[in-house]
């Protein structure tokens, strides 16, 4: 079988490993780099001296700083002090995007990176160490809520087209079937694996073909019932207050499903606060304000975009509760 890196070669998409990148533009005149445990990560505050409460940013399978770049200044303007935490930066990035510090493969990404940052945090007179949250979209939420089912010291979680379950891995020198997307202690963890993945992605090279990359997802889970208990994460053991969004029209997965599963084992395991936003009619796109794009070809559609309406101002209002006591 061929490799997602020779699909991806064949769409031409620039598998370069040249010089290092720069990071992303500033998200406020504040910026610094964390340091060396965490390449890439970065830590602003707003104006003002401080303390202050802090919001842990993770993006999605785009990878590299992109996604957390974007959001981070949306939180700074809302008061919080922000750490952008890029775990992953494939080489098929065009090379002026590419980290190559972080790992190119989606394979078995360390949870630890969570807890470094949260210590990191800690450490620092300028944030309030009992008001530490988590955001993370798409994979990004994968990771969070995996994280928080092992790590503790948040106090507050939001998943927005969040994964139940830890999915398969991928990338250079990650054999289908045989990868995990996450790791603990050192350990891979179990994962669904998916189902005609190549097969799907192939589609992006013929024109006019739709890519349901859902599709090969939601085939593997149905296909492995037997692997899906030991890979779901054990959201039960979240302590802290959750936010999860996800559509039922969501072409990339079953975000829309997989949060109603974190919502119904929350409400099981009992008296854990949970608040489940979910749309029949929306996409993948929800971390968005709820303003249509001006620029570039993509445009929400009219569902996806009603629905951000909805998830950022109850996002903002979750995190002022938890974080600031609102």
């Amino acid at each position: 079988m061929r490799t997602f890196l020779t699909i991806l070669a064949a769409f031409g998409l620039g598998l370069s490993t040249s010089a290092a990148a720069d990071p992303g533009p500033p998200v406020a005149p504040t910026e610094i780099m964390v340091g060396e445990e965490l390449p890439y990560a970065y830590f602003a505050t707003p104006e003002g001296e401080g303390p202050f409460p802090v919001i842990i940013v993770l993006g999605g399978s785009e990878g590299g700083d992109m996604g957390s770049r974007s959001s981070a200044p949306r939180f700074i303007e809302q008061g919080y002090a922000v750490l952008g935490l890029p775990y992953y930066s494939p080489g098929y990035l065009p090379p002026a995007r590419q980290l190559p510090d972080l790992p190119e493969a989606f394979d078995s990404i360390p949870l630890e990176k969570l807890a470094i940052a949260r210590d990191w945090l800690r450490a620092r007179d300028d944030v309030e160490a009992d008001a530490i949250g988590l955001y993370g979209v798409s994979k990004g939420a994968e990771f969070v809520l995996a994280g928080a089912s092992r790590i503790d010291g948040f106090a507050a979680v939001v998943a927005i087209v969040p994964s139940d379950v830890i999915w398969e891995g991928w990338g250079p020198g990650a054999k289908p079937g045989e990868v995990s997307s996450f790791s603990w202690a050192s350990e891979p963890l179990p994962f669904v694996p998916y189902l005609g993945m190549e097969e799907e992605f192939a589609k992006y090279a013929i024109p006019g073909a739709v890519v349901r990359l859902r599709t090969p997802q939601d085939a593997g889970r149905r296909a492995n019932p037997d692997r899906v208990p030991a890979a779901r994460i054990r959201v039960e053991d979240i302590d802290e207050p959750v936010l999860v969004a996800g559509g039922d029209a969501d072409n990339t997965w079953n975000s829309g499903g997989m949060a109603q599963n974190i919502a119904e084992r929350r409400a099981e395991a009992g008296g854990l606060e949970t608040v489940a936003m979910i749309y029949p009619g929306a996409g993948h796109a929800l971390s968005g304000t709820g303003v249509q794009r001006t620029e570039g070809e993509f445009r929400y559609d009219e569902a996806t975009l009603a629905a951000q309406q909805e998830i950022w101002p109850a996002t903002l209002a979750f995190l002022a509760e938890h974080l600031k006591g609102e």
